[in-house]
């Protein structure tokens, strides 16, 4: 099939077209526009007269009946297609596996960071508490030892301390067992509430014993723990269980450290019980004393290394 050649038109035509088109193809425009335009204008509304005037027969029913019958079917199909493609995705196409294994996955990541942030928050939680109501304590003592000329809470001599920490005997009869209870001395005179004595209200503490008579007085101690949480190798011996060792820390932290309050009011968090201490700066472990021979044990028959020795007890 051979294809129509195209005709192109020079500048003046163009300009002469623009100029009928400009004027909705006015026959009377022409007489408007510049001479050497005139000529073309003539010529191109004689061709669109020819092209009115050539003779159309009117389309037959059938034809018109056939062309509205493609159109609505394809204005159906279009509508269908529209409908399809709008519709939501079924349950099965939007839970797929990979997808129920994506949310199962981010579930357990998602619970295995959380449970133990939980956790840690809780126990940092306690530890805080711990160590203001160890704080009041000290502020009780303090005021305690400043009413009456320095000397901190006993209610009984130095011979109770001398009860051996593995008796079975009652808690009436063995000083060491009850030694925390010196502290309830500040509950009942007022220098703090009956909770103040208590690791978050509940778990035991424990004491400072004194070796010499100098630490029995606040005022001639030198900087060192007076009290912390409850002392685990004491609690252990009490259960019947030899510890292995002695560097434990106390279980009212999880065995993570304990809060041990000084002399001067300050609280720290230790996660080892031993300190630098005495002579030449010597390690001291809190929950034991040294003997001369330089073995640690809680017996408290034993002479103590120096009277520096320090021992904190439940």
């Amino acid at each position: 099939m051979n294809q129509p050649e195209e005709t192109n038109i020079n500048p003046v035509e163009a300009e002469a077209l623009d100029f009928l088109i400009a004027a909705e193809f006015d026959p009377t425009a022409i007489n408007r526009m510049p001479e050497h335009l005139r000529a073309n204008a003539r010529r191109f509304l004689a061709e669109l007269q020819r092209i009115n005037a050539y003779p159309i027969s009117p389309p037959s029913d059938s034809l018109v009946d056939a062309t509205m019958a493609r159109i609505a079917q394809e204005e159906r199909r279009q509508s269908q297609r529209m409908s399809l493609s709008n519709s939501p995705p079924s349950l099965r196409k939007r839970l797929g596996i990979p997808n129920i294994v994506a949310v199962a996955a981010m579930l357990i990541v998602a619970a295995g960071v959380a449970f133990p942030l939980t956790n840690q928050v809780r126990q940092s939680q306690a530890q805080l508490m711990c160590a203001n109501g160890l704080r009041t304590v000290g502020s009780g003592l303090s005021a305690y030892a400043a009413d009456n000329r320095g000397v901190l809470p006993m209610t009984a001599g130095l011979g109770s301390f001398l009860t051996d920490s593995t008796s079975t005997e009652s808690s009436t009869e063995s000083g060491i067992i009850e030694n925390a209870q010196h502290l309830d001395m500040l509950s009942k005179n007022g220098y703090c509430d009956s909770k103040c004595t208590r690791c978050n209200g509940s778990r035991n503490l424990s004491y400072r014993i004194p070796m010499h008579k100098s630490q029995t007085n606040l005022s001639s101690m030198q900087r060192s723990p007076v009290a912390a949480d409850a002392n685990p190798v004491q609690t252990l011996m009490r259960r019947g269980i030899t510890p292995v060792h002695f560097t434990l820390s106390s279980q009212n932290h999880g065995q993570r450290g304990q809060n041990v309050l000084f002399t001067d009011g300050s609280v720290i968090w230790m996660v080892t019980p031993k300190l630098s201490n005495g002579p030449r700066g010597l390690f001291d472990n809190i929950w034991v004393i040294r003997d001369k021979n330089g073995i640690e044990t809680f017996k408290l028959r034993s002479n103590p290394r120096h009277a520096l020795e320090i021992l904190l007890a439940n």
